[in-house]
């Protein structure tokens, strides 16, 4: 039985239909919960992506690869979630490598001025590969929504793994509604 704000919920009848599912449904009802409640973490951090970008991070921009082909790619699309085995579930921002550079940012850098044998060739200007985020209040916005949502995600699991405990148990015909 858990209580929350007042509602009370009989969870051992949908915990006696996980155990009626096969294996492997268990493993997918279980994976389908985790990405549910880490889906959170990746909303907040697309938000705040979107606040430190500026712009719309949904937006695509067109890049074409070594082999010719072009493809499509816009910044929310880096922020994967991933739940790989039916106990874990990671949320992460290797998607792109953009992203990486917005969460930590990058240091001023210079071009050597000596080139070659000793020889100093004049420079029109130097390599400014730049700050990608000039303010350091906007750095870690992924860290800041891990923060924010990773409680209420935690708590949300069990809502979650219910839902998919039903829908599974009425895929295989172990209940009637």
């Amino acid at each position: 039985m858990t209580t929350t704000d007042g509602i009370t919920v009989d969870a051992s009848r949908c915990y006696a239909l996980f155990r009626r599912l096969s294996t492997k449904n268990q493993r997918r009802v279980s994976r389908q919960a985790l990405k549910g409640a880490a889906n959170k973490i990746k909303a907040q951090a697309v938000k705040n992506l979107q606040q430190v970008v500026g712009h719309s991070v949904r937006k695509t921009t067109t890049y074409t690869r070594a082999n010719g082909k072009t493809e499509k790619r816009s910044l929310a699309r880096g922020i994967k979630v991933v739940a790989r085995d039916s106990e874990t579930a990671k949320v992460h921002i290797l998607g792109d490598y953009r992203l990486k550079w917005l969460e930590k940012n990058t240091d001023i850098r210079t071009t050597k001025g000596n080139r070659g044998k000793g020889r100093k060739i004049p420079l029109r200007r130097a390599s400014n590969r730049g700050r990608a985020i000039k303010n350091q209040g906007r750095l870690k916005w992924f860290d800041r929504a891990v923060k924010a949502k990773e409680h209420e995600a935690a708590q949300d699991i069990e809502r979650e793994l219910i839902k998919h405990i039903k829908k599974q148990a009425q895929r295989e015909g172990l209940t009637s509604n």
